[in-house]
């Protein structure tokens, strides 16, 4: 009896088999972080807050209808649900037509919590964007465009504040500054602050912010073991804030990974991130 050996055909097609289903699950398997942000000066009324933090879907979809994301979010069990910006892809999202992922997850979000948004750069060159901005406000999500809201509870209070995207600027970074001291000018109570840009960490420590949601930065795209992530189109390479907390005086940054791709269509070593942040009154971050 002959000995039956694979063929190097064989073994080549099952080699590129496993490699599809390997990269696949790096772009549709749905990793979870929980944090815990001790801040100082939260009040008492709003220890344990957790904030569902989201960001840069890039009109992805997770299963159908987004059910495999908002299962995870709604079993997250949010207070309130914060986007920061890049819900649509500028290279695939031509129109409002083509939006139906963005606006499966936001429809579904608004069932779980008060859902506030922050618009990334993509949102910025989007034609259809006051048409999705119109949509996503009757649905009852909550734009934080160069503003902050109070929220209120037992008597005690935070403020959510939000800033566009410098894209929406043309990438004028002092008209984003301007916005962000505008915003946070004569606010003494405890903020946080949602923004699509990790890179201006300082600035947001030097307005006095408390917490601030960022993301953008895609987590890298590839991260490499002992390396970590490898290049940010604002940070270069080896990027400083690309993904999880950045502690900066009082300030405490979160930044998500996020959840598709843009230009590069491939995750490597991070896969799609849900992030759950959990406020308590405190000196330390872990």
């Amino acid at each position: 009896m002959k000995n039956i050996r694979p063929t190097t055909a064989a073994l080549s097609l099952a080699g590129a088999v496993l490699l599809g289903r390997a990269s696949w699950e790096e772009n549709h398997h749905l990793s979870e972080t929980h944090i815990t942000l001790k801040v100082s000066g939260l009040s008492e009324a709003f220890e344990g807050l957790r904030l569902l933090h989201l960001s840069d879907l890039h009109n992805s979809r997770f299963g159908p209808g987004q059910r495999k994301l908002l299962e995870r979010a709604a079993a997250a069990r949010p207070d309130a649900v914060c986007l920061t910006g890049d819900l649509i892809d500028k290279r695939r999202t031509r129109s409002l037509e083509e939006a139906g992922p963005a606006l499966e997850l936001c429809r579904g979000l608004t069932a779980l919590a008060p859902v506030f948004f922050a618009p990334g750069n993509h949102e910025a060159i989007f034609p259809d964007y006051p048409k999705l901005r119109r949509i996503l406000r009757e649905m009852g999500v909550i734009f934080l465009e160069d503003r902050r809201v109070l929220w209120k509870r037992n008597g005690c209070q935070i403020a959510l504040a939000g800033l566009r995207d410098p894209g929406f600027f043309k990438e004028n970074k002092l008209r984003f500054r301007q916005n962000l001291y505008r915003v946070t000018k004569g606010c003494d109570t405890f903020t946080v602050l949602l923004s699509h840009r990790p890179e201006e960490f300082t600035e947001y420590c030097a307005a006095g912010v408390q917490v601030v949601l960022a993301g953008h930065a895609h987590g890298g795209q590839i991260r490499l073991p002992g390396l970590g992530p490898v290049w940010v189109p604002s940070q270069g390479f080896f990027p400083e804030y690309a993904q999880g907390v950045h502690q900066l005086g009082r300030t405490s940054m979160a930044v998500s990974r996020g959840l598709g791709n843009s230009l590069f269509p491939q995750r490597i070593l991070n896969r799609p991130e849900i992030v759950v942040e959990t406020l308590f009154c405190g000196s330390a971050v872990r």
